[in-house]
């Protein structure tokens, strides 16, 4: 891979996986910080009008999930058989439709639309599909699946600190206690805290 650059805004949202991913695999890259200002001039210009983006060798590449898995497969986190990167497909694609509800709220335009959402959250979604993601964590010895370090770590944990504000739940780290722990395993993987390191200076 060469010329890689991640673009997103500037926020660590759902390029933080993908930022991480690339400095566990010992990739440099350049990471572009996109202006709210600035995003609908370059809209029109991405493949398919969102963030972020992978570029490396001339070409550009988004989703965000098409990303992490590529990488994860690059970097040696993904299955060793087609049946294991569908438990990691699974387990992934059901994290992101839990985060999907919590953005669609926290960004929903419409006050009185977006208190209706944000009670359907509290009282009844997050309720019930928070302890299914919890138990797929602990049934996966802390991992997100296969009982190991895959790339669907890296897009829970990249994501967690972010998602706190949108989920209305002061006490998650108490409440789901293996949430931070994984956060925590991915962060402490030597090249994502170094990297982490370099950005608070």
């Amino acid at each position: 891979m060469k010329n890689v650059k991640v673009t997103y805004f500037d926020a660590e949202g759902t390029a933080e996986a993908i930022r991480w991913l690339l400095a566990y695999g010992g990739q440099e890259f350049e990471d572009i910080r996109v202006g709210f200002a600035d995003w609908p001039a370059l809209k029109p210009k991405t493949p398919h009008g969102v963030l972020p983006l992978l570029e490396f060798d001339g070409k550009v590449y988004g989703q965000n999930l098409a990303i992490c898995r590529y990488l994860g497969k690059k970097f040696g986190l993904a299955g060793k058989t087609l049946e294991e990167d569908l438990i990691i497909d699974q387990n992934t694609d059901f994290y992101a439709d839990v985060r999907l509800k919590g953005i669609q709220s926290f960004w929903e335009p419409d006050a009185s639309v977006k208190a209706v959402k944000q009670e359907a959250l509290v009282k009844t979604v997050y309720p019930e599909l928070l302890p299914k993601l919890e138990k797929i964590i602990k049934e996966n010895n802390g991992y997100m699946a296969l009982g190991r370090l895959t790339w669907a770590d890296f897009v829970f944990a990249g994501f967690y600190e972010y998602s706190k504000p949108q989920s209305l739940i002061p006490d998650m780290d108490e409440k789901y206690p293996s949430f931070k722990k994984l956060r925590e395993t991915v962060s402490n993987l030597p090249a994502v805290k170094k990297y982490l390191e370099s950005k608070s200076k």
